[in-house]
């Protein structure tokens, strides 16, 4: 014989319920009930084209949400960025290894973290440039001065270090607009060839 149904127990769950007491309010520090779940900088790291590859097709999402962004935690930026492990930033920082990860799983913390790859990549692209900027000036240089190269090459050479030191000349267009004479005009012309036909003839 069933027993009828124990009326302190839920029917869709395992856990009992006491109507007398108000249902607790969900933990607003889980991420997933945090404002930060929804928040714009919550998309945008997740659609940044520049984001970290992940086989899930995205980062991790923390478990607590960390809504304030502290000194520190522009610190960690920094020491992730240069390549430090997550043992190595506790160690630096005095956090603990899981709330490291915790920290590097904020969509906030993972915005900043490819901005700051992406100008290191800038800065680094830079600095090399600048390295081998004077080796570039002296090959200019050698080009010029090679009596063995064509001449067209040996202008090109010496006309670029001339636009590197001077600037490219400023191209200048001529106005070649005529004028077109007035009617009066014409007709002083007119009778000035009418008095030179006349004074010739008269010569005649």
């Amino acid at each position: 014989m069933s027993q009828p149904p124990n009326p302190q127990r839920s029917p869709f769950s395992l856990v009992e319920v006491n109507p007398d007491e108000p249902l607790k309010p969900p933990n607003t520090q889980l991420f997933e009930n945090s404002g930060l779940a929804q928040h714009t900088v919550t998309h945008a790291a997740a659609t940044d084209p520049d984001r970290l590859f992940s086989t899930n097709g995205d980062m991790v999402d923390p478990n607590l949400a960390i809504l304030d962004e502290k000194p520190e935690h522009r610190l960690i930026v920094y020491l992730k960025a240069q390549g430090f492990s997550n043992k190595e930033v506790s160690d630096k920082t005095g956090y603990t290894q899981p709330w490291v990860s915790q920290i590097t799983r904020q969509p906030w913390f993972r915005l900043r973290l490819v901005q700051e790859l992406r100008e290191a990549g800038v800065d680094q692209i830079q600095q090399v440039l600048k390295s081998n900027a004077l080796d570039s000036i002296f090959t200019l240089i050698d080009l010029r001065d090679d009596t063995q190269a064509p001449k067209a090459v040996r202008k090109a050479a010496a006309d670029s270090l001339l636009d590197r030191y001077l600037g490219k000349p400023t191209q200048k267009f001529a106005d070649e607009t005529t004028h077109t004479p007035s009617t009066e005009e014409l007709h002083n012309l007119d009778r000035q060839i009418a008095e030179i036909d006349s004074t010739l003839k008269n010569e005649n």
